[in-house]
């Protein structure tokens, strides 16, 4: 008993050899995806607010996909109840039905009997909780790299080592918190808030567009360049 509590309530590392977690969030990315084609469809005859919508969640919903697939710091261990990897993957799930939110906000099929008066808000509002979302998620990758757990001779080892990209097996070194992509995440969502506040105004679309295409720009900036300096 003595030993039970805490094993509870901090499940032992193991790295995750299945991938189970990846492919299940994979699959849901595809039937976003689907959503969203399924309207572009329709693109010669949507008003522009409609093209501009579509537009925006392709940028946010691919641009997260392949960030999420380019991350160095993507969780490699096992989900467990209720490990922190477990929070990561429920943000992760809460980001994708946000996405589908979004994705569906146009109507299918297209009839021209949509009003879409709100229709910039409400995505900029949206984005803006996934936002939130990303922060949080990169906050509890921040935890993890500090965490730490009782080792021999009475000393802490981090809970969740490096993983070495080569063999997928812990290094036994702390991880690297990534605090420039914590701050990247900070100022994106500092735009999208000033975004918001244009509500349904013309410029609020293309404004948040482009806020989407820096993010994952410099992000992909700073993604290659810890890769190269760990090459």
């Amino acid at each position: 008993m003595t030993t039970l509590l805490p094993t509870a309530l901090h499940p032992v590392p193991e790295v995750d050899r299945q991938d189970t977690g990846l492919r299940y969030t994979d699959l849901l990315f595809g039937f976003v995806v689907r959503e969203i084609f399924i309207r572009l469809q329709n693109w010669p005859h949507l008003p522009a607010a409609a093209r501009l919508q579509l537009l925006a969640v392709t940028v946010m919903v691919l641009g997260s996909f392949i960030g999420y697939r380019r991350s160095l710091n993507r969780s490699t261990y096992a989900v467990k109840f209720f490990n922190l990897p477990f929070w990561r993957f429920v943000v992760d799930q809460l980001m994708l039905v946000l996405y589908f939110r979004l994705a569906v906000l146009t109507e299918y099929p297209w009839t021209g009997k949509q009003d879409l008066r709100g229709l910039s808000a409400h995505t900029a509002t949206l984005v803006l909780v996934v936002f939130v979302l990303y922060l949080l998620w990169d906050g509890l990758g921040a935890w993890m790299a500090s965490a730490r757990m009782p080792g021999s001779g009475g000393k802490t080892v981090p809970r969740y080592p490096a993983i070495d990209r080569e063999t997928n097996q812990p290094t036994g070194l702390a991880a690297a918190v990534d605090v420039p992509g914590l701050w990247i995440t900070v100022l994106a969502f500092v735009a999208v808030a000033l975004v918001r506040i244009g509500g349904n105004s013309g410029w609020v679309l293309p404004a948040l567009i482009a806020v989407l295409l820096g993010y994952r720009w410099i992000k992909e900036i700073r993604t290659s360049a810890a890769e190269t300096r760990h090459a």
